[in-house]
């Protein structure tokens, strides 16, 4: 398969000198919920199209600002710390669209996200995946982790996480050969959620809840971070119980600690 419509996405500080991710990954043990929150509040997002798609938007904003809070408030980041540590460095997101056949090319609904540092090294990249995509799922992922593998080959393993972004409900195959592979039976590794060589990379799979949540758990603060649209869905963390003020306050579908 080969690539057209790229776009791109700058990711900077709208303050340099204010409290950023940066600064979080510096002392994260110290960190509270309202430095994440600042920190996430000072980032800026420039695409370099109005038609880049919404999903592809989001996923970057939650790779940037919802995962890597996620990580620090439910402690994965200590299992996937390398990872995490990364995001803070990402200046620019680079995205692909997929296409398929060779002298009748066809456009498929599926977009290749490279995360880059101001130094050009990728140690991020990202498959999205369009809820219209209705092909085999398990054999886009697995050529899109050839490429990884190529970049880990290119780079002297300097990618450390591959994310996958897909629609409710998420393909039971990626999900079913990703546990698999990066042994998700293991009470302690499956946090890790390593995958084996060549790709030597944290993998982790997002599920977009559009149209399965209510309104009223969808916030989107004035940088445009959207939480409680998307969700880790592996590794699997679990939904922190906390007693609601009335019967009919419920917790948010979102919320997570780790287990």
């Amino acid at each position: 398969m080969s690539v057209v419509n790229r776009f791109s996405v700058i990711v900077k500080n709208a303050e340099p000198e204010a409290f950023n991710l940066g600064t979080v990954t510096q002392a994260p043990r110290v960190a509270a919920a309202q430095d994440l929150a600042a920190a996430c509040e000072n980032l800026v997002f420039e695409s370099s199209d109005n038609k880049i798609p919404d999903l592809v938007l989001a996923a970057i904003k939650f790779v940037i600002t919802g995962y890597f809070t996620d990580a620090h408030q439910s402690g994965l980041y200590n299992r996937q710390m390398r990872l995490w540590e990364t995001i803070s460095k990402i200046a620019l997101v680079d995205v692909q669209q997929v296409t398929k056949g060779f002298f009748q090319k066809t456009t498929l609904p599926v977009y290749e996200l490279l995360f880059k540092t101001v130094t050009g090294k990728v140690p991020i990249a990202a498959l999205v995946i369009e809820p219209s995509y209705g092909a085999n799922h398990l054999d886009l992922l697995k050529d899109f982790l050839a490429k990884v593998a190529k970049i880990q080959a290119q780079s002297g393993n300097q990618l450390t996480g591959v994310f996958v972004v897909c629609d409710s409900p998420f393909p039971p195959a990626i999900l079913t050969y990703v546990e698999k592979v990066t042994g998700a039976e293991d009470p302690v590794a499956k946090f890790d959620s390593i995958l084996p060589p060549p790709y030597q990379a944290h993998i982790n799979l997002v599920v977009n809840l559009h149209g399965n949540i209510q309104a009223e758990d969808i916030n989107e603060s004035s940088s445009g971070l959207v939480t409680g649209r998307m969700q880790l869905l592996h590794p699997q963390l679990r939904v922190k119980k906390t007693a609601a003020k009335d019967d009919s306050e419920k917790a948010s579908p979102v919320q997570i600690s780790f287990q």
